[in-house]
């Protein structure tokens, strides 16, 4: 028996075994920062790439999201060894994400090293879909943007392919090896990517922000009376 199924539920702090909008909704409320800004980490691991974004910015809320027993424990503790008022990991698939927040309402969101779902039978599971962008465009606030990393080429294309098809998204960032071609936003490093850096793995990256509709002209706008 997995003993971090048990584990999960002594961590009422940070981790949401069973997580429901309304739940994670009085954890924020209870909580001593502001809040300024909501950040979205889809299949957040072992935490720490959302442990280093709560630090350094307390004023935010973060919110992690991922299935994984030991992993969300492992979570769990990081954020209460350091005191953390303000990350939650709900035990919730990806996908579910905008079921727990309300619309316009985040100001990030981050997909690190989804699983590529490599055969192409299996490209229909993969995260990146013109469904998921349309949840971005709901969930996201005006100015918000979403950060993919990715250490498989096929699934950057294939993210680059959805993108292409979709209206309403602008790329404010691309990287086909981020060590050397930065990207804004990308710079705190995941437990996966620090791993593929010792194996000399290239990290693609590709930074999204909503495309807003433009606004008519001082002209345009009259021809409309």
């Amino acid at each position: 028996i997995n003993p971090y199924v048990r584990l999960v539920h002594e961590h009422p702090g940070h981790l949401l075994p069973v997580p429901n909008p309304e739940g994670l909704s009085a954890a924020r409320m209870a909580s001593p920062s502001p809040g300024e800004r909501l950040v979205l980490d889809l299949g957040c691991g072992a935490g720490n790439f959302l442990r280093v974004l709560a630090e350094a910015r307390p004023q935010d809320h973060f919110v992690g999201f991922e299935l994984r027993f030991k992993r969300l424990v492992m979570g769990a503790r990081k954020f209460e060894k350091r005191s953390l008022p303000n990350v939650w990991i709900l035990r919730e698939q990806a996908e579910h994400f905008a079921d727990y927040v309300a619309p316009g309402s985040v100001d990030a969101v981050y997909l690190n090293f989804p699983d590529p779902w490599p055969k192409y039978s299996d490209w229909k599971k993969r995260l990146m879909q013109p469904a998921f962008l349309d949840l971005l465009a709901r969930s996201l606030k005006p100015d918000g943007f979403f950060l993919l990393k990715t250490d498989h080429s096929g699934y950057f294309l294939h993210a680059l392919s959805v993108v292409g098809q979709a209206a309403g998204w602008r790329i404010v960032g691309f990287s086909n090896e981020l060590a050397r071609q930065p990207v804004p936003e990308a710079a705190v490093s995941t437990e996966f990517e620090e791993l593929f850096r010792t194996q000399a793995k290239p990290t693609f990256a590709l930074r999204l922000q909503r495309e807003l509709p433009a606004s008519p002209t001082r002209t345009a706008a009259a021809d409309l009376h």
